[in-house]
C-alpha cells in the first residue's frame, strides 16, 4: 500500500502539470507550496498509510470521513472563516455517525 501511495503522490504533479500555471506564483510561494506538499499533504498521507495496516477496513474509512469536518473546523479556528449552517450541520451528522461507531463497538468489545 505504501508503494501506491508514494507512487500517486509523485505522478499527480505530473498529470496536472499541462494545464498548470507555475510562473503565475512568486517564487517564495513555490516555496511554500512545495513545503506543504512535501509536509502537510506526503506525511499526513504517510501517516495515514502506516495507520491503516493497524485497524480494520471500516475504521480506516471513518477515519477518512473525519476529514472533511475536520478540516472546516481548523480553517475556522484558524482563520476565524466562518462556514455556512448547511456545513456546520453536514460535519455534525459525519461526526455523530463516526461517534455512534465507536461507541458501539467499544461496547461490544
Amino acid at each position: 500500500m505504501l508503494p501506491a501511495a508514494c507512487l500517486s503522490a509523485f505522478l499527480c504533479p505530473l498529470a496536472v502539470w499541462p494545464v498548470a500555471a507555475p510562473w503565475n506564483v512568486r517564487p517564495t510561494d513555490m516555496g511554500y507550496l512545495v513545503l506543504f506538499g512535501t509536509s502537510q499533504f506526503g506525511l499526513g498521507l504517510l501517516l495515514l498509510t502506516l495507520g491503516t495496516r493497524l485497524i480494520s477496513a471500516t475504521e480506516s474509512a471513518l477515519v477518512s470521513a473525519l476529514e472533511a469536518p475536520l478540516a472546516i473546523v481548523w480553517v475556522w479556528l484558524a482563520f476565524k472563516e466562518v462556514p455556512a449552517l448547511t456545513t456546520f450541520a453536514g460535519g455534525a451528522i459525519v461526526m455523530a455517525a463516526v461517534s455512534a461507531y465507536i461507541v458501539t463497538s467499544s461496547r461490544q468489545r
